[in-house]
């Protein structure tokens, strides 16, 4: 009996070694992490390429040859820099066709004037028809101006940003030392003031001593006339009003001269106000300017507006025409009317011609040369050797900072923000730069979205690459997880957590489920709200699917 208790004691010990052997072969293998507070973080990385941020155009005479190319597409240019050269001869032979058609215009227009042709009864519908190509022709007049102002606009405000930004970037060292020289100037004015004060004072003194000695010899003299005494004494009381009159506008210059000397010596004393000041002063200066250039551009806008609404009132004026004839009685008037209406419209021609003549002459006093008007990258030029310009050509500048133009997924764009700061390597260039969002565009019909990100002054190639890095943080969370161990089933998000249970076999780690909400969640962690504790080991990676209830083995890392 002793002998079978003991075979059976170790048939179980056998058996149970076996067994742990086995469970130790079939039990699914887990990784595990935990929860914690903290943040969740993005990481959104791409690459786009450089484009034109804002572009100037430098319109080009239309059937012109170009000569010879000098810039090209990518070129750093500065204003007043040649980028092309027209063929001389062209422009010669288009001055003289210029100039013939000016004559015929001014020929024809004066002809018109004196001429005295009766016409057959104007009606007015016929006056209407002709107030009406008058008035299409001063519009189209009217935004050939609107066009031209608007490319003197850009030209001008990035004339006046380039030079603002420069003397907005003096340093304080050159700021106090523009106000040595106005404190050094104001103490020379008020130096010359008192010297010139001084000799003007001497002057009129010398004067006055004159006219005494004079009156003294005189009155010396027994047989002196009566009036040449009068005469001397009103002389001399007149010197010496003069004196009164030199020494008080003197004195009051020589007081201004030394307020200015003070203020110009308090201004440099006090550096920070005076750089304060004088930044203000050029931030106004800038805006005004700005402002003006602004005026104009709105004067040439008005007046197109202005235009349009002849042109609509020509209109009504020709339909009304239409259904009445009444213009009979007012065939002389029409006819003066219409003479003029045709004046104008020739005025405008000639106008049209003279300006284009004018820019053929600058062009050939410049020997063909087409410049920048600003500082820029040459953006594009689509011309060529020996080709011919049509109506429109123009030249594009591109001037400031230059855009990256990047592509990236929809559900990341919504995390970018005008303003968010983005890390970028230029393709071919040590380290990266700084760039900030300016816009996000995901109305492009695919399931990305596009990306404009303003680069500083000097970074980047126009046309080139760059690759980039957005790091992005949440605010703080009280549950945050690792993101392999969220998981997601037709009921919601859970994760399973290995917790131990006892069991015959002793103690053993079971798959626990546990529900949660998902308040925010990247590529690596997510925020949850759920029954997590602290010390919760959650299941992350496994060697094989794992089910709740199911037993688990924890391996390390």
């Amino acid at each position: 009996m002793k002998k079978t208790a003991v075979l059976f004691l170790a048939a179980m010990a056998v058996l149970t070694f076996l067994s742990r052997a086995l469970d130790s072969v079939t039990v699914t293998r887990v990784e595990t992490g935990y929860g914690k507070q903290g943040i969740v973080s993005y990481v959104i990385e791409g690459t786009g390429e450089f484009s034109a941020g804002r572009s100037v155009y430098i319109t080009l005479p239309e059937n012109m040859l170009i000569g010879e190319i000098l810039k090209r597409p990518g070129q750093k240019v500065q204003a007043g820099d040649t980028i092309l050269l027209l063929q001389m001869e062209r422009l010669a032979d288009e001055r003289e066709s210029l100039s013939l058609e000016l004559e015929k215009a001014k020929l024809l227009l004066k002809q018109e004037k004196l001429s005295g042709i009766s016409v057959p009864r104007v009606t007015e519908e016929t006056l209407a028809m002709q107030q009406v190509a008058a008035a299409q022709r001063a519009l189209e007049a009217g935004k050939e101006d609107l066009a031209e102002a608007q490319e003197d606009y850009l030209v001008s405000t990035a004339d006046l940003e380039h030079g603002y930004v420069q003397k907005k970037n003096r340093t304080r060292e050159e700021v106090k030392e523009e106000n040595k020289r106005a404190m050094k100037s104001a103490r020379r004015a008020y130096e010359a003031a008192q010297l010139s004060r001084d000799a003007a004072v001497k002057k009129a003194e010398r004067e006055v001593e004159d006219r005494q000695k004079k009156l003294d010899k005189l009155e010396g003299r027994e047989d002196a006339p009566e009036e040449d005494l009068e005469r001397a004494q009103l002389e001399l009381e007149r010197a010496e009003e003069d004196l009164e009159d030199i020494r008080d506008e003197q004195d009051l210059e020589v007081e201004e001269k030394r307020a200015a000397m003070y203020a110009a010596e308090e201004t440099y004393e006090d550096v920070d106000y005076g750089e304060e000041t004088a930044r203000e002063e050029l931030l106004k200066a800038y805006e005004d300017a700005v402002k003006a250039e602004e005026d104009k551009l709105k004067s040439a806008g008005d007046r197109v507006k202005e235009l349009e609404e002849s042109l609509y009132q020509s209109m009504e004026r020709l339909e009304n025409a239409k259904i009445s004839e009444a213009g009979v009685l007012a065939e002389e008037a029409a006819r003066r009317e219409i003479s003029r209406l045709r004046q104008e419209s020739m005025k405008l021609d000639i106008r049209q011609i003279e300006k284009k003549l004018e820019k053929t002459d600058a062009l050939i006093a410049g020997q063909g040369r087409v410049e920048a008007a600003v500082d820029g990258i040459l953006a594009d030029l689509g011309l060529k050797e020996g080709d011919r310009t049509q109506a429109g050509s123009q030249v594009r500048l591109a001037v400031g900072s230059l855009n990256l133009i990047a592509r990236i997924d929809k559900d990341k764009s919504d995390l970018l923000r005008q303003g968010t700061t983005m890390r970028v390597k230029i393709t071919g260039q040590p380290g990266d730069v700084e760039a900030e969002v300016e816009s996000v565009d995901q109305t492009t019909g695919t399931d990305t979205a596009q990306v404009t990100a303003v680069m500083p002054d000097g970074m980047g190639n126009l046309g080139g690459s760059a690759s980039f890095t957005v790091y992005m943080e949440s605010d703080a969370y009280p549950l945050v997880i690792p993101i392999e161990a969220l998981r997601e089933d037709n009921t919601g998000f859970f994760c399973l957590a290995a917790e131990p249970k006892k069991t015959i076999l002793g103690e053993e780690l079971i798959a626990v489920r546990i529900n949660l909400e998902v308040l925010e969640k990247s590529s690596t962690q997510a925020a949850v709200s759920g029954p997590v504790a602290q010390d919760a080991r959650l299941i992350t990676i496994s060697d094989k699917a794992v089910r709740e209830g199911e037993r688990v083995r924890v391996v390390d890392k």
